[in-house]
C-alpha cells in the first residue's frame, strides 16, 4: 500500500477574512479591494515587513504594510486619534508607540495563514521604515505570485496598502 503526502500549502487570505480581522482588531469599519499597487520593500521605502515562519523556521509568508497603513492600522489598534497617525505620514516616520501597535496587528494577521491543512505560521521579524531587509525576505516579498496586493481603507484614519506573499 503506498501513501502519498500532500504538501501543506500557506493559503493567501481572502479579502473578507483581512477586513473581518482588521475590523475587530481596530472596531473600525474596514473596506478593502484587490488590485492595489505592491508595497515598496526595504531601505528609505517607508514600509514595515512582517516575516511569518512554520515551525521548522523556514520563512513562509511576509505582509508588508505601507508607511500609511502602518500609521493608521498602529493609531487605529492604540486609539491614537487620527491626527496622530497623519503626523507620522507627513514626517516620514513611524514613532515606536505606531510600531509597536503595528507589530501587533502583524503578529494578529498570522492566524488568517492557520486554517485546515495549512502549515501552523507565526510572526517571526517585523523589519521597520529604514531598515534594510535580508536579502531572503527581500526576494519573497517582490516575488509575483502567489500574492495579493490590497488597498486597506480604515474608517476616520484613511487608505493604506499592504501586500501579502505566500510561498506555494
Amino acid at each position: 500500500m503506498a501513501f502519498t503526502i500532500t504538501p501543506l500549502v500557506v493559503p493567501v487570505p481572502t479579502l473578507k477574512s483581512v477586513r473581518d480581522l482588521l475590523g475587530d482588531l481596530t472596531g473600525k469599519e474596514i473596506e478593502v479591494a484587490s488590485g492595489a499597487e505592491p508595497v515598496a520593500v526595504g531601505g528609505d521605502s517607508g514600509s514595515v515587513v512582517g516575516l511569518y515562519v512554520d515551525a521548522e523556521l523556514k520563512s513562509r509568508a511576509v505582509i508588508a504594510f505601507d508607511l500609511r497603513l502602518a500609521a493608521y492600522s498602529g493609531a487605529a489598534l492604540g486609539l491614537v486619534p487620527p491626527g496622530g497617525a497623519q503626523d507620522a505620514i507627513d514626517e516620514g516616520t513611524l514613532p515606536a508607540t505606531l510600531l509597536e501597535n503595528c507589530t501587533e496587528v502583524l503578529n494578529i494577521m498570522a492566524s488568517l495563514f492557520n486554517q485546515v491543512r495549512a502549515p501552523h505560521l507565526k510572526l517571526y521579524a517585523t523589519f521597520p521604515p529604514g531598515e534594510q531587509l535580508r536579502p531572503d525576505v527581500r526576494e519573497l516579498a517582490v516575488r509575483t505570485a502567489p500574492r495579493d496586493d490590497i488597498s486597506v481603507d480604515i474608517a476616520r484614519y484613511g487608505t493604506g496598502r499592504m501586500s501579502v506573499v505566500v510561498v506555494p
